[in-house]
């Protein structure tokens, strides 16, 4: 039985994403790839997540033009969005059912006190108690989330 089977490998290289892949065949030996298997693609966030305002949300969320979700869904567009809407993004049940729409004031709320504002979010963030620093972070994702 001559069965080839393919394993697909990726790391990120300097913000770069390669993929490798190796095929076993069942004697052991390995076969060339696929002409369409060699991937590279740019995983680099927008730089506008690298800003120091962001700082707080930076670890789990994107802003910017070409954002992707990650641990938390990105944050381009978030203005006027009804909460929990975003597509192909596996929101908690407590935020699709909250029933918010994003706004100054509803983010302002949200940051101050993730858990107080969505019970059951998965949101895994205290909150922000500077009133200064939140408003700031909220000015922030509205104008650098703005653009498309």
């Amino acid at each position: 039985m001559n069965r080839t089977v393919w394993f697909g490998l990726a790391a990120a290289l300097g913000g770069v994403a390669v993929g490798t892949f190796i095929a076993l065949r069942s004697a052991g030996e390995v076969a060339a790839p696929p002409p369409s298997a060699q991937v590279v693609a740019d995983i680099r966030p927008p730089e506008a997540t690298f800003d120091p305002v962001f700082e707080p949300c930076a670890h789990c969320h994107q802003i910017g033009r070409g954002a992707r979700s990650a641990t938390g869904p990105i944050l381009q567009g978030l203005a006027n969005r009804k909460a929990g809407t975003l597509p192909s993004y596996p929101f908690s049940p407590a935020m699709q059912a909250s029933g918010l729409t994003w706004d100054a004031a509803t983010l302002d709320r949200f940051i101050a006190a993730p858990q107080a504002v969505v019970p059951g979010t998965r949101m895994i963030y205290a909150g922000m108690d500077d009133v200064e620093r939140r408003k700031a972070l909220v000015e922030f994702i509205l104008k650098a989330g703005s653009g498309s």
